[in-house]
């Protein structure tokens, strides 16, 4: 990682808490004073299906997706870009081992975070305990809406949803990777895109 792609990344970093919670100079250099960076190349794997995470990673650059092996099939469940998190979180948290295997779709670089620095961050800083509290919340919302969409939509209309408020996947992601993210074939996901485009 060039000195210009680090001192943009650690930008990122420190506006993207800023967004969360009020951090003060003391709360920032600590936090940035526990950070390692790393790089990926695509196919690279953050952490694998059944080993205890002990990370968590800002994307600089580059892309991450989750995914779990099924029947010998894996099965993709998220995917995490640029300026936002990475990691195995329920694994992370709670020291268990990994559900799913987090790979890089891309070469990538990351700001990385150890489980006993950011421990010891949360009772150094009450802004980085608030913030940890808040990102916690907002990873339960965001399960507890991909469970709704898949136990209650149909496969256009997860794909309707997923083309509004994520965009960027149909930009950046093969697409027999978002066929799985939606719960369809291949074959499925053409038909269901089809359709969309002759409405439109």
């Amino acid at each position: 990682m060039d000195k210009g792609t680090q001192t943009a990344g650690l930008e990122a970093l420190h506006k993207f808490l800023r967004q969360w919670v009020q951090i003060d100079d003391a709360a920032w250099e600590g936090f940035r004073e526990c950070l390692v960076r790393k790089t990926y190349k695509k196919k690279d794997l953050f952490v694998a299906e059944g080993r205890v995470c002990k990370e968590i990673a800002f994307i600089v650059a580059g892309s991450f997706r989750y995914y779990k092996i099924i029947d010998g099939i894996e099965v993709t469940t998220f995917f995490s870009f640029e300026n936002n998190w990475t990691s195995s979180y329920t694994s992370f948290l709670n020291k268990t081992p990994s559900f799913v295997s987090v790979e890089a779709m891309e070469d990538a670089e990351l700001l990385v975070l150890h489980y006993d620095d950011l421990q010891g961050l949360y009772k150094k800083f009450a802004a980085v305990g608030l913030f940890g509290r808040l990102m916690a919340e907002y990873l339960v919302t965001c399960l507890d809406e991909r469970m709704h969409s898949l136990l209650l939509k149909t496969p256009e209309q997860r794909y309707l949803k997923t083309l509004t408020d994520n965009s960027i996947y149909f930009e950046r992601v093969p697409q027999h990777y978002i066929a799985s993210y939606l719960g369809v074939a291949p074959e499925s996901l053409s038909r269901i895109r089809k359709r969309v485009m002759q409405r439109h």
